[in-house]
């Protein structure tokens, strides 16, 4: 007795939500490295805390707020520069659906959340950075989970929008048949928007 053959899953022709998520959460986390855990904050804070140091009562919150020591100047410039420009092209690619952003996304996503612990700990102290700590794992999990989700493994297996320019293309090409025949083409109900 033959067994139906079941058809693989539709073809996506849209981007899942778990990518985008996945694209949002690497942003977020890139804006977290860099600001709190490379130390663009606290100097923001040390320039603050300089300008409002006669201030009744901000005196007190800033007091209240201990800053620890932060990366050198030296060091950040440089790393920012060296992160911003992978970090884009990985983001933008994850919506094309390579599957090489998918592995550098993940192993970018590791990453961060070891350099953002390591970095809240140095700047703030270790409750804050026991605090933080969960934020980034869920940050990072939210990653991984967006790119390993059913749809997501769909999404890097099919090519991202391949189907769509597939689908696009033998449109088009049945549409300069039409034209170069004279004739009128039919078109399938249901299917309205391909004669275009």
């Amino acid at each position: 007795m033959n067994s139906p053959i079941s058809p693989g899953p539709a073809p996506l022709y849209d981007k899942p939500h778990s990518v985008d998520l996945a694209q949002v959460t690497l942003v977020f986390q890139y804006f977290m490295l860099v600001s709190v855990s490379l130390g663009l904050g606290p100097r923001l804070l040390g320039w603050v805390e300089d300008q409002s140091h006669d201030i009744p009562g901000v005196a007190e919150l800033e007091a209240a707020l201990p800053v620890g020591t932060t990366f050198p100047i030296a060091i950040v410039l440089p790393l920012i520069a060296v992160l911003t420009v992978p970090y884009a092209i990985i983001v933008f690619q994850l919506g094309h659906g390579r599957r090489w952003a998918r592995t550098f996304a993940i192993l970018f996503a590791v990453g961060n959340t070891l350099i953002g612990v390591t970095g809240v700990l140095r700047t703030y102290g270790e409750i804050t950075a026991l605090v933080v700590a969960p934020l980034w794992i869920i940050l990072t999990l939210c990653v991984i989970g967006g790119l390993v989700s059913r749809s997501g493994r769909q999404w890097f297996a099919q090519g991202g929008w391949t189907p769509w320019y597939v689908r696009y293309e033998m449109d088009q090409l049945d549409h300069r048949r039409y034209l170069s025949r004279g004739g009128r083409r039919r078109v399938p109900a249901g299917d309205e928007d391909s004669a275009d």
